[in-house]
Formats: C-alpha cells, structure tokens, sequence
C-alpha cells in the first residue's frame, strides 16, 4: 500500500506550476519513486528560447512527390556547461503547431551508464539547419533510458521516459514518468512518476500513439534483452494515470498457435489502431519462421495473436516504424538488413519505373492500404548518392541508387502538410506518399 507521504508528494509534483526545467531531484527509497522536484536553470535551454507562440497556418499536403535530405539533427551544443557524448542515439520526433519540429535522443558514454541523458534540437519552422543540442531532461547520476515526445494534434505535447534508480548500473529496472506541454514545448508540467515503482514493462520506445477515443498508448520494452516482447501503456485521461494489462502476466511464448496476455511480439516494437478499432503491432526479435514478427489484439492489448510478417527480421542498432498516414494508408519503415555490420546482406525486391525491378539493400518503406493484410508498394529510403555520417550504430555510410543507410533506432512524424519526417539515431529524411509512390528512375 503507498503511503500518505507518497501520495501527497505525487499529487504536489503533478500540480505544479509549468516551467522550462530539466532537471530534478529525485526522493525514493530504492524501489518506488516518491517525490519529483524540478530545479531551477541559470538560463533557459536553447531549445526553450525565443520559441514563435503563434499557430503556423499548415498548407494543403503536396501532390507533387519530393525527396529531401538527410540532414544531421544531432548536433553539439553551442552552450557552454551542456553534455554531449559520443553515443547519441534512440530519438524520438513530433510536430508542432506553431510549425517548429521537435527531436529528443539519449547521449552517453555507455549505455548503462548513469551520465546517460537526454538532450533536444528544435527545427524551427522555414529553417534549413537544427539547433544545436542541449539538455531536455536529467536526474543527476540515473540513467534516462527510453524517451517518447508526441503531439497530440490539440496542442499538447507528451513526453514519457524511463528513469533507473540512482547509482544503478542498465535498463533493466525503470520508472516510468510523465510530463505535458502546451506552448509548443517551451515550458513543462512538473514530471509525475506515473510508474513510481523500478520494474520490467517501462523502458519507453519513440511512437506514442493516440486512438479515435483519445487514449494515448505508449509501447514500452517488457525485457530489457534483445528478445522478451513490448508492453504497452494505456491513458484514457490525458496522461494523468496509465495502465498495462499485461502486468504480472505470464510471458507468452510467441508462438502462432498460442494467444498471449498483454504483451507484443519483439523488442522495440511499433503500434497503430486498425479502422476496426484493433490493434496491429510489429517488433524486432522473437522471429516466427525467420520473419519480423507481427501481432494482432482485438481487445485493447488485453490478449495477442502472433504471426509471421512478410519483413525480413532486424537486430541490434535498428529499430522500425509503424504508423497511420494522415491519408488514410499504413506506413511501415525498416531494414532489409539484419545484421548492421553486413549491409548488404539480404536485400529486398523493389519497382523500377521502366517496370522492372532491382535489388535494394537498406532503409526502405512499405504501404499498406488494407489495413496490414498486404504491403506491396514498397520504396528504398536513399538519396542516390553522397556520403553521410549516422551516427551511433551506423556511422559512416555511402548512398547508392541500391544502398541506403544500414542501421539506426527510426521514429517518425508526419506534418499537418502531409510531409513524413523520418529519423534515425543522427539523420533526417523528409518525403511524401506521392514520393512513396513513385518507383524508383
């Protein structure tokens, strides 16, 4: 049972006034979070500063197919006093209605480390180039692991992250925690520990999502391996309080054949809400028959069937995407690649516009319009040519009309404009579905 203390601290924190903080002290006792107390900066971040508070007038969405980029967004600071480390990787992206991007990531010198942390760039609207970099969210000594941002397209935006206890050394026990914006991201809601106690089932993965009644479900790892499955978050009051139904549930097995309690097929795994008010999702790890694995809930994520996909599995140093476009189609981003180290291991079948077809080795993404039945229209995510640094588990890479880039944790956004913006752990790709659409020259 919690404590009155805990309450009462829980209940101060969640009402306290917004600000632009990130950072703050932790109270706890080892296991459960008690109190949040945000600190006080000498001066605001850069990602805070001169912020326009106007709504940006989005236009219609482009018919015309185009292709932009990549271009790094994470980039060093410029401040003094703000971290950057040499790993910079898993971000996460969202659009903002004033017409600005917003990008977070984790930085550090290893992943277990407790200097791990999380830091920010802004996309200013009609801007060419990122901000550089600077420090969105930190408890001193704790490793951050596992950040989501998301709008949810009323001018609120969500941020959730995991925290581990201080001194702790990995993932593999978080707190999940939660905090709100409503100006564009300048000021914040005083972080709530709305996962208070350090377990499995809370280390955060980019692709919140939003369904046609307005719940928010976050999908977090259920393990912290390669292997184990995602579990996933449901708020029906605007990220006030969460559940997971598959708490205290026994692992599934992932097997066709056997329905599992809570819990999705593969690490790291991507959601969408079907038109039927199902739930699809896909993951990285626990292959069924050599293939990504997918699973299907039909009640909330209470319960999951599991299948093959028709995706090549991907590995360590990849993550993928799975969302609704605002034109109605599924979106699925990933790798023909599993192994990052051996790019051009694999390869998938792609159109050309002669109406032939090539092998493509890389990044690439895939259309659904029924609803994950069938994926055929699929395009190679590359600009052709140049060479580009990807940071993290990528590093450098040389694009080809064949070859995109091999490796990267993906997250995604798409703009009121209709334009996707595509992320991996440093680069940022911009298209269309019209593009998408386009077979290759």
């Amino acid at each position: 049972m919690k404590s009155p203390l805990l309450f009462l601290s829980l209940a101060l924190a969640s009402h306290a006034e917004p600000s632009s903080y990130r950072h703050f002290r932790v109270e706890d006792d080892g296991k459960r979070v008690a109190a949040l107390t945000p600190l006080a900066d000498a001066n605001p971040p850069r990602w805070a500063r001169d912020v326009d508070a106007e709504p940006h007038p989005w236009p219609k969405a482009k018919s015309v197919p185009f292709f932009a980029g990549p271009v790094p967004f994470v980039l060093p600071p410029a401040d003094p006093g703000e971290p950057f480390h040499a790993h910079n990787h898993q971000p996460s992206i969202t659009w903002l209605a004033n017409g600005d991007l917003l990008a977070i990531w984790y930085s550090t010198r290893e992943e277990s480390g407790g200097e791990l942390t999380v830091l920010a760039s802004r996309l200013r609207e009609g801007a060419s180039a990122w901000d550089p970099s600077s420090e969105f969210f930190k408890a001193p000594g704790r490793n951050m692991h596992g950040s989501s941002i998301f709008h949810d397209g009323k001018g609120t935006l969500h941020h959730l992250n995991g925290m581990a206890p201080a001194g702790a050394k990995g993932w593999d026990k978080l707190a999940l925690l939660h905090r709100a914006s409503r100006d564009h991201g300048v000021t914040w809601t005083a972080p709530v520990a709305v996962g208070a106690a350090y377990q499995n089932r809370h280390q955060v993965i980019a692709g919140t999502r939003m369904d046609r009644d307005g719940t928010l479900i976050q999908p977090c790892d259920a393990v912290p391996g390669g292997e184990g499955g995602t579990a996933l978050h449901f708020s029906r009051d605007g990220g006030k309080t969460w559940s997971d139904p598959g708490a205290g549930k026994p692992a599934p097995t992932f097997k066709p054949e056997t329905p599992g309690q809570g819990t999705i097929a593969g690490i790291h795994a991507g959601v969408v809400e079907l038109k039927d008010g199902s739930l699809l999702a896909l993951g990285r790890g626990d292959s069924i028959d050599g293939r990504m694995p997918m699973s299907r809930s039909a009640d909330a994520g209470q319960t999951w069937t599991y299948s093959a996909s028709p995706f090549p599995p991907i590995g360590g140093g990849q993550r993928l995407v799975l969302m609704r476009l605002l034109e109605g189609p599924l979106l699925f981003v990933s790798f023909t690649n599993t192994d990052r180290r051996q790019p051009r291991s694999g390869g998938l079948e792609f159109p050309r516009a002669d109406g032939g077809t090539f092998t493509g080795h890389g990044l690439f993404a895939a259309i659904s319009e029924d609803e994950g039945k069938t994926w055929p229209l699929r395009k190679l995510l590359t600009p052709g040519s140049g060479d580009f640094d990807g940071g993290a588990w990528t590093r450098k890479f040389t694009a080809t009309p064949d070859q995109s880039e091999h490796a990267g944790y993906l997250a995604s956004t798409q703009s009121p404009d209709g334009t996707i913006h595509l992320i991996s752990s440093r680069l940022h790709y911009r298209f269309n579905l019209a593009w998408l659409k386009q077979p290759a020259p």
